[in-house]
């Protein structure tokens, strides 16, 4: 999946005032993971419960779409940071030809 695809699948299911809230996401998800107290398993859930709220308050009203739209936006997050993380960094397998 390149970036288009992933830009195109957001824009298609995606609020466009819950888009800022990907962006976001993407920050907090990035100081939570150099937060040593926070472990990794954590991150995706906190992501979701911040999605949740931040789209609800965005979009104005708290209701099931909005729900949706908060766990949609925690999913693109997740998605675009392992994305960005599995083709970026090197690993083992890759170094060795496998």
């Amino acid at each position: 999946m390149s970036e288009t695809d992933l830009l195109v699948l957001a824009k298609q299911y995606m609020a466009d005032k819950a888009l800022i809230v990907v962006v976001v996401l993407l920050f907090i998800g990035y100081f939570l993971k150099r937060t040593p107290k926070v472990a990794d398993w954590m991150i995706p859930w906190a992501l979701t419960l911040v999605g949740i709220v931040m789209a609800c308050g965005m979009l104005g009203s708290f209701s099931v779409v909005n729900v949706v739209q908060g766990i949609l936006a925690a999913g693109i997050a997740n998605l675009t940071h392992q994305l960005w993380k599995q083709t970026t960094d090197k690993r083992e397998s890759d170094q060795d030809g496998n």
